[in-house]
This record gives C-alpha cells, structure tokens and sequence, in this order.
C-alpha cells in the first residue's frame, strides 16, 4: 500500500487567471482531488464512506506557496493522511514542478460527518485504518488555530449561494469558498501580486440559499474575510497575504 499518492497534472486554460497563473480556487480543486484518490486507494473513498453513513469535510486548510504554477505547466502532487486524533483527520500535500521545483505545500484538517445527523463523528470511532505516516514531516504548519489577522474597517457585500456551488455532499463546496474569497478581493488585487499565505477555517456548512454577507479588511499585503449568515453565524474565515511581484516570476 503506498501510503502517498502521486498525480501530474497539466495546468489548462480554464484553471488559470487572466495572469496566467493557477487560480487559488484551482489548486484547492487540485488538492481535494488528490485527497479523494489517496482515501479511495485506502478503502474510504466517496462512495465506501457512504455506505458508513459518513463523509468527509474539510474543517480547516493552510497553504503556503513559493510559486502559482502556469498555463500549461506540468505539477507534480503527492499527498498522504496524517495521524489522526479524537477531532481531525490531518491531511498534507506538496505541488512541485517536474524538476522537482517547489510549488506549494499544505496541510488540512478534515472531519467525519454523520450524513443525516450532519454531527462529527471521531476519527477514532470510524476507524478507517489508515497506515502509519508518523514518520513523514508535515510539509507546512498544521492550522490548530486562525492567525490574528487584520483590524479596520470591514468592506461588507453580499452573497448567495448558486446551483453551481453545491457538491455530492449537499452543501457548498470547500473550493467554491475559495472562489468567494477572490471574488471579494477583486481583480486589482492580483495585478502583479500572488497569494503567498493562506488559513482558512470552515466552521458550519451552507446547505441552503439564503443571502450571506462578506466582511473583507486590507492591510497592506494581507487581509481577512468572514462570510456570515443572516443571523450572524459565522460560516468561513480567511486570513492572508500577498508576497509581490517576485512570487511568480
């Protein structure tokens, strides 16, 4: 049992910003992908978990990035579980090119969910059997907690939820909130400038259509977002930063 799956993937036009670089929302595509192919490979794919009445949802993600990868760049991606503990399942993955250039790195948390009672169930009590990673380095630091962030005046918006944004699993789909998150910070954002850090939290579910409401602060390379439930429930959060203009020469 190989305990890290390995894909090449060919960056295509429709994954790249009008920069030419691999669109954030692209890579977390690219990642859970991987992800997905990793668990099926050892016996909890999308279709296995089911049957269990369980599946899988990403609670929290880290990525750091030395390089956006390009239109029609071959990338490399390897990922592996990590050792999981009462709450999460961590999960990691590199991106690097062909040469063995690095990409990117990331670490993830993910959770098991009862698919009717929509409740965590503990990696411990499901049991899935994963081999022993303990002796593989995380690749980048796992999220345990969100960074403080930016303070200031938050620019406030409004979104809802669209057809499109909905996965096998019912609600939004972790990507989709990526995306989201882009669109806030608008295109003059990524003019000359690429993402370089990113923490994002997923901390309940969107299952319906209701209008939500974004909260966006810039200070200087970073930022923080929020998307909030008319209530006022708190659905995601991100915090990040730009690293400038060398970051994808």
């Amino acid at each position: 049992m190989d305990r890290i799956a390995k894909d090449r993937y060919t960056v295509r036009a429709t994954d790249c910003d009008y920069n030419g670089r691999l669109r954030m929302d692209a890579l977390f595509i690219m990642m859970q992908e991987g992800a997905e192919h990793n668990a099926a490979a050892l016996g909890a794919s999308h279709e296995q978990m089911l049957r269990r009445n369980l599946f899988f949802a990403l609670t929290r993600m880290h990525v750091r990035i030395t390089r956006m990868p390009r239109f029609n760049e071959t990338v490399l991606h390897s990922t592996w579980p990590g050792i999981a503990n009462r709450f999460f399942f961590p999960r990691y993955h590199t991106l690097t090119l062909e040469d063995g250039t690095p990409l990117a790195a990331a670490a993830g948390l993910w959770v098991t969910l009862d698919t009717e009672k929509r409740t965590v169930v503990s990696p411990v009590k499901a049991d899935l059997g994963f081999p022993d990673t303990s002796d593989l380095p995380a690749p980048c630091e796992e999220p345990m907690k969100m960074p403080a962030g930016c303070t200031g005046e938050a620019v406030v918006s409004a979104r809802s939820p669209l057809y499109s944004d909905y996965d096998l699993n019912g609600h939004v789909n972790n990507t989709r909130y990526i995306s989201w998150l882009c669109d806030a910070l608008g295109k003059s954002a990524f003019d000359g400038d690429a993402l370089s850090d990113l923490v994002v939290s997923y901390e309940k579910e969107i299952r319906d259509e209701a209008p939500l409401t974004q909260q966006l602060i810039r200070g200087g390379n970073a930022f923080s977002y929020r998307l909030l439930s008319p209530e006022g429930t708190r659905h995601f959060e991100a915090k990040g930063a730009f690293a400038g203009r060398d970051c994808h020469v």
